[in-house]
């Protein structure tokens, strides 16, 4: 019996971001998804993303961390709107401090997972890629 498509394993997860597209219309889909939310079609590809975005929203929160002895310790979780099209939650290294209006540029760390988010690191204005609005 073989695994569904949206199953994943850590290794997957540690070297490359993988999202879907809809083999019927082509629409690029967030990881672990099962249908298409354009077309309603089960026949999703797994493609590799550029691993870059740009932060959409993000909140610090503060969470125990194992040998920490109960201190709370600050992490930034964030949706990314990927250059590929979706979004995705996930969590974010480095300062999200930011100007109203001005794009939080971020490209994927491989080999760091977090509870099944992809884990982003903030970068320079545009990450080696285009922006989302240059794209347009």
């Amino acid at each position: 019996m073989t695994q569904p498509a949206t199953t994943r394993t850590q290794d997957d997860a540690r070297s490359e971001l993988l999202i879907q597209v809809c083999r019927k219309c082509g629409t690029a889909l967030a990881p672990l998804v099962s249908t298409c939310s354009r077309c309603l079609s089960s026949q999703l590809e797994d493609i590799v993303s550029t691993g870059a975005g740009e932060i959409v929203s993000s909140r610090v929160v503060h969470r125990e961390v194992d040998g920490r002895n109960g201190e709370l310790v600050p992490f930034t979780i964030a949706i990314v709107a990927l250059d590929d099209g979706p979004w995705v939650y996930s969590w974010v290294v480095g300062s999200v401090s930011r100007c109203i209006g001005e794009p939080m540029r971020v490209r994927y760390v491989p080999g760091v997972t977090a509870e099944r988010l992809p884990v982003f690191r903030v970068c320079s204005e545009n990450c080696g890629v285009r922006t989302r609005s240059a794209a347009a």
